[in-house]
């Protein structure tokens, strides 16, 4: 009787090892995609600080000689013109510039997906996506209602 005592606390430390193991991997695989993940944000942030710098005047101001009206950079992505702007071959940043920065970024096949979205009451949201491969639009999902 006591064998299987024995036995079985041994199993039980075991399994609670092999547990343990599992979560800190999890943990450092985590810790690995946040880092990735700052790396990016940082390497757009500069990219966004460069065509800030290049293009001189804020877009805004220069939507407003052009006649059009300005809007913020958030709610860019509800102007149906703006969506008419995105073409195949865009890069990342010209899209950003054009909608304003996405509500999130998902991980696709080669690239990425530009996620924009708002819900619009207790079960509908407006959304839109561009999908990029190596930084360059390759499809654009217009907003719709779901």
């Amino acid at each position: 009787m006591m064998r299987v005592i024995l036995a079985a606390f041994a199993l039980f430390a075991a399994a609670g090892a092999a547990a343990q193991v599992v979560d800190e991997f999890k943990l450092i695989k985590l810790e690995q995609d946040v880092r990735q993940l700052e790396r990016q944000v940082h390497a757009l942030q500069r990219q966004v600080e460069a065509l800030r710098t290049r293009s001189g005047p804020s877009s805004a101001a220069s939507a407003q000689r052009d006649g059009q009206p300005a809007q913020p950079a958030s709610d860019a992505w509800l102007s149906a013109a703006n969506w008419d702007r995105i073409r195949p071959g865009m890069s990342e940043l010209e899209v950003i510039e054009t909608l304003g920065p996405p509500a999130s970024m998902r991980p696709s096949e080669d690239g990425r997906v530009l996620l924009y979205a708002l819900e619009i009451g207790p079960g509908g949201f407006l959304s839109g996506s561009v999908t990029l491969k190596r930084r360059e639009v390759v499809a654009v999902q217009r907003p719709v209602l779901k």
